[in-house]
């Protein structure tokens, strides 16, 4: 897909809101984005012809949806437009959920092998547990994503008491502005892609007076 199509894409994904459908007219869409019927028409057939939309043809115009290839066309650009304005010793801020996990974080956080690793790579000795917060904004999510584009501090594999363990990647963070922290990507993980788990040498909850369910800002130093 050219470059040109991505503005006429990007358009459609904003008035349907990526996931719903849109109904316009070649007309209609040629006005709204300065060019000719003619030119607009083209455009979503060359978008239909590269997978990117479907559309139906209606009475007076066409309803048109977002395909699984296009939303991917438009998640590389917003991948290239945080790449922009997210440059090396930046912020990368996202927001979330406090919620419940099933214990695990304070198992690995506690065992000996990756305890001193957290020590020696982040400055800190971990409260035994971790903080999991959930992202309900797809950006946000996007954004977590966009992280394997940094460099991170490292966790090594290994094996502890019988068991083996795997990589970790650590980003230094602050917690609402004013606890310091790390958020952690273990390699092997139970989470889904909209959960991700906070560490810090206090416990967070106290430290910030909250509970599951409140909203909590993630400042990730990039």
């Amino acid at each position: 897909m050219k470059n040109s199509h991505l503005f006429p894409l990007l358009t459609l994904a904003k008035k349907g809101k990526v996931k719903g459908s849109v109904y316009i007219s070649s007309k209609d869409f040629g006005k709204e984005l300065g060019v000719s019927q003619q030119t607009a028409s083209r455009w979503l057939k060359e978008l239909e012809s590269f997978g990117a939309i479907q559309r139906e043809l209606v009475r007076g115009g066409q309803t048109i949806t977002i395909t699984e290839q296009g939303k991917n066309y438009l998640k590389t650009l917003f991948v290239d437009m945080c790449g922009l304005f997210n440059k090396k010793n930046d912020e990368l801020v996202i927001d979330g959920a406090i919620v419940s996990g099933i214990g695990e974080g304070k198992y690995y956080v506690t065992r000996p092998f990756y305890k001193k690793q957290f020590e020696d790579v982040l400055g800190f000795s971990p409260y035994p547990g971790t903080l999991n917060i959930k992202l309900t904004d797809e950006t946000d999510i996007l954004l977590t994503k966009f992280l394997d584009r940094y460099p991170s501090v490292n966790l090594k594999s290994g094996i502890d008491e019988g068991r083996s363990f795997g990589h970790v990647r650590c980003y230094k963070a602050l917690i609402d502005g004013r606890v310091e922290g790390a958020v952690i990507i273990p390699l092997r993980t139970h989470h889904p892609p909209n959960v991700i788990e906070i560490i810090s040498p206090k416990n967070l909850k106290e430290a910030l007076k909250k509970k599951d369910g409140d909203l909590v800002r993630i400042t990730i130093e990039v």
